[in-house]
């Protein structure tokens, strides 16, 4: 399967194609650029946000040779309201695919007009009283029925995103959540367990409690990674850009292993010259993040009650180096970075994009749909790279000629 992905985020546009089977994932491009006319992950400026997408999907089209004109889409995580369902489907020999939809189907059409489903989650299905099954296709019956979570957010949140993708003419296949697209880039097995994914975004925190691999409660916190910027603009008169470079570039999360005999000299905003040793700027930056990551403690205590197995944490600002000592000296074992380690987006912003694409391959498995988005993909990736090979090989004997 071919698919695209698209995470709107306050700071970035990030865009993913990847392509997905049983065996494998491959990234095919990605590419992220600055976002305008998005503040807290709500739109704020349609004509601002296309410009920033159409921006991001250009770039893509030089990286792949053909504009991407579908997309999974990751949405804002507010007023999140989750809730148990239990939905009937009635059979006609073995389950198939569309026997799963129409048990979803029947709890979605009771969800309230003014709210949006994001998710639906199955729990377990039961076919004629035999109960606990995880995948129900295949299986001959009379009755389907399945225990699933559906998760929901208002129209008037979600329909801005929408308007910004239709107006870019990019046809919305899904919608995903941030915090559960990041959790299909863990390793470890949650399947049992009970735990939290923390997502920190530019300006705003998302936090999400799972219970056996589901989402069952979430909320978003109105601060994120800018208060660090903001911090380092105030102490040494500096302008945004250069801010945000020494965060990116020069600072450590965790100033242990910062080198205090690393220094760089920035002309601040009152035109005179500032000397920023990493050490001390190390110090600005964690005292940020740990007033965050501690603040974050404290709203999953009041989130849950529930013994909490694993704490997973990504987001851009997690790229810092000495991130994941500061994680672990706050939250102690229990505490995971997201590393994202795959080739062609080697960086934790795309965390959520590359979960995304993961989660809705899972999606399609257990309603047994096969489906790509981009048919005719394979053909012209194999056509470049006989291009490509043949290119190699001109130049080789070029090269044997002219010795």
């Amino acid at each position: 399967m071919i698919c695209s992905s698209i995470d709107m985020g306050s700071d970035t546009i990030k865009i993913v194609v990847a392509k997905i089977d049983d065996k494998s994932f491959n990234i095919l491009a990605a590419t992220s650029v600055l976002s305008v006319g998005i503040k807290k992950g709500i739109v704020v400026d349609t004509d601002l946000a296309c410009k920033s997408i159409n921006l991001a999907v250009e770039e893509l089209e030089k990286k792949l040779g053909f504009r991407i004109d579908k997309a999974i889409v990751n949405v804002p995580f507010y007023d999140v309201d989750i809730n148990f369902c239990h939905g009937k489907s009635y059979l006609d020999g073995k389950v198939t695919g569309d026997d799963v939809i129409t048990c979803f189907k029947s709890c979605v059409s009771t969800i309230d007009e003014s709210l949006e489903v994001v998710t639906v989650f199955p729990i377990d299905y039961t076919i004629d009283g035999q109960d606990k099954i995880t995948n129900p296709i295949g299986i001959e019956g009379e009755e389907l029925d399945c225990r699933m979570l559906i998760s929901t957010i208002p129209k008037d949140i979600l329909y801005p995103y929408l308007d910004v993708l239709n107006k870019c003419n990019i046809e919305i296949i899904d919608l995903s959540f941030g915090v559960i697209n990041d959790i299909y880039n863990v390793d470890i097995d949650i399947s049992e367990k009970s735990g939290a994914v923390v997502d920190i975004g530019k300006d705003k925190t998302e936090i999400g409690v799972f219970n056996k691999g589901l989402l069952i409660k979430g909320t978003t916190l109105s601060y994120g990674s800018k208060l660090v910027d903001h911090d380092i603009r105030y102490i040494y008169h500096l302008d945004k850009m250069t801010a945000r470079d020494l965060k990116e570039n020069i600072a450590f999360a965790f100033s242990k292993y910062a080198d205090a005999s690393e220094s760089v000299v920035y002309t601040n905003v009152d035109n005179e010259e500032v000397k920023i040793d990493q050490y001390e700027l190390s110090q600005v930056v964690e005292a940020r993040l740990e007033e965050i990551l501690k603040n974050v403690k404290k709203d999953l205590k009041d989130l849950t009650n529930h013994e909490i197995s694993y704490i997973i944490i990504t987001g851009g600002i997690s790229n810092l180096p000495g991130f994941d000592n500061l994680v672990k000296d706050i939250f102690k074992d229990s505490a995971y970075t997201i590393n994202l380690n795959v080739i062609g987006a080697r960086d934790n912003i795309y965390t959520s994009c590359v979960g995304m694409i993961k989660y809705y391959y899972d999606k399609l498995k257990i309603r047994g749909i096969d489906y790509t988005m981009y048919e005719k993909i394979s053909e012209m990736i194999s056509d470049k790279k006989n291009i490509l090979h043949e290119q190699i090989l001109d130049s080789m004997k070029n090269y044997c000629e002219d010795n």
